[in-house]
C-alpha cells in the first residue's frame, strides 16, 4: 500500500517523527559538527517520508504508530549508513596532494608561469587515476624514478609498474584532447 503524506498532515508528521532521523545520525556517530551533517538530515527526512508511503498497516490505529516508529528508524539509518559507506568509499579512492610535491622542484627553474600552469594542469590530471596510477606519475614525473626504483619503493613487480604507465598515457592522452578542443 502506497499512501502520501498530504500538506494538512505534513508539519504534525515531521514534529511527530523528525526525532527518529536525529536518533539515528547520533547512534551513527554524525553530529552537527559534522560537514555534511545537513544533508545527512535531509536525505534522513526523505527516507522518513519513504518510510511513512510504503508502512504497510494503518497508521491510525496506535498499535501500528509504535511498529512504524522502528520500521522507519531502520529505514533511514541504514540509508544513512549507505551514505557514509558511499562516502568513505570515495575518500579511499582518493589521494591526499602529498606535501614533498611543493617543495621538490626541478634543477632548471621554469619560468613562473610556466611552472604555474604546470602545477595547475598536474592538480587537473590526477583526480582522473587510480591511487597507484597517481603514485605513478608523482614518482615519474616530480621524483624522476625510473620504472625499477617505482616498482621497488612500491613493492610490486616492474611489469605491473609499465601496466600503470599504459593506463596513465591513456588516461592523459584523452584528457589532453578535451583540453584542446
Amino acid at each position: 500500500m502506497i499512501r502520501t503524506l498530504s500538506e494538512d498532515k505534513e508539519k504534525a508528521f515531521f514534529e511527530q517523527h523528525s526525532k527518529i532521523v536525529h536518533g539515528a545520525l547520533k547512534k551513527l556517530n554524525v553530529n552537527w559538527k559534522h560537514a555534511d551533517y545537513d544533508d545527512f538530515v535531509q536525505q534522513g527526512l526523505l527516507k522518513l517520508v519513504e518510510a511513512y508511503e510504503t508502512f504497510p498497516e494503518d497508521l491510525e490505529q496506535e498499535e501500528f504508530l509504535y511498529q512504524f516508529t522502528g520500521f522507519a528508524y531502520t529505514k533511514v539509518r541504514w540509508h544513512i549508513l549507505d551514505l557514509l559507506r558511499k562516502q568513505k568509499r570515495k575518500w579511499d579512492r582518493e589521494m591526499p596532494w602529498p606535501e614533498e610535491l611543493e617543495s621538490n622542484q626541478p634543477d632548471t627553474q621554469l619560468p613562473f608561469e610556466q611552472a604555474y600552469q604546470e602545477m595547475d594542469l598536474l592538480k587537473e590530471m590526477l583526480p582522473l587515476l587510480t591511487k597507484n596510477e597517481q603514485s605513478y606519475l608523482l614518482d615519474a614525473v616530480v621524483n624522476q624514478l625510473s620504472v625499477t626504483e617505482i616498482a621497488e619503493k612500491q613493492g610490486v613487480s616492474r611489469k605491473t609498474v609499465y601496466q600503470w604507465k599504459k593506463r596513465v598515457s591513456e588516461k592523459l592522452n584523452h584528457f589532453l584532447l578535451i583540453l584542446k578542443n
